[in-house]
């Protein structure tokens, strides 16, 4: 039986830091490390995975990720592999937030992404559906068929692959930190089964702390939507 855990990133800084556009540098803003309860939320994830181990972790490589995925990985006894088809949406000059990942970062941004690959930018909804589905299709073909494999991403990112791994529209309040578990029995199995309660976060306990209220609205502009 293969089983992928979905897990959503720590609580980053940069939420409650609430830093200008202008005159703040831009990895503080959108490359953010975890803040302290984030890193709670991490260490409760590890923890929470431990005992079922991992063959691999894969991340984001945004700091928030791969922060998160680093404290599961030690625990589950597997290494780190960052891939840019689980990074963040990227958004485009259309929206007033021109992000190329590659620009205006600290220098140890190249490190942490080795490996990732090559980002797009702009992006639109089609292309968040081809990455996402580039995902599926290799855990599908992974072997041996009997592995669990963690994915730490984002939340837009994690429900994308919901859609695509099940075969339906999951409407969830995915809070940081929280994990879904889907398993797919044999290897000739199509979709994936949710495992229990999905975006579960009782492991969390009192660190169960979401997003401001103006992160969780995510509206793309016309122009950039379904490009």
């Amino acid at each position: 039986m293969q089983t992928i855990v979905l897990v959503r990133h720590g609580y980053p800084l940069s939420w409650d830091q609430k830093l200008p556009v202008r005159g703040s540098p831009a990895h503080l803003r959108l490359d953010a490390t975890l803040a302290e309860v984030g890193v709670r939320q991490a260490q409760a994830c590890a923890t929470q995975l431990a005992a079922g181990g991992a063959a691999a972790v894969l991340s984001s490589p945004f700091r928030r990720c791969l922060e998160t995925a680093d404290l599961i990985a030690a625990a589950c006894g597997a290494a780190v592999t960052p891939d840019w088809r689980l990074g963040e949406v990227l958004l485009s000059t259309v929206l007033g937030s021109p992000f190329s990942p590659g620009s205006a970062m600290d220098p140890d941004w190249e490190d942490r992404r080795k490996g990732a690959g090559k980002p797009s930018h702009p992006e639109s909804d089609r292309s968040i559906h081809e990455r996402v589905m580039k995902t599926v299709n290799e855990l599908k073909a992974r072997k041996p068929h009997a592995q669990r494999v963690v994915i730490v991403s984002h939340e837009i990112i994690l429900k994308a692959l919901m859609n695509a791994m099940t075969g339906r529209q999951v409407a969830l309040d995915w809070h940081p930190g929280a994990l879904t578990t889907l398993t797919r029995a044999t290897a000739v199995d199509r979709q994936w089964r949710i495992v229990g309660e999905p975006a579960a976060c009782a492991h969390l306990g009192a660190d169960d702390r979401t997003e401001p209220v103006e992160q969780i609205v995510h509206r793309y502009h016309p122009l950039d939507s379904r490009s």
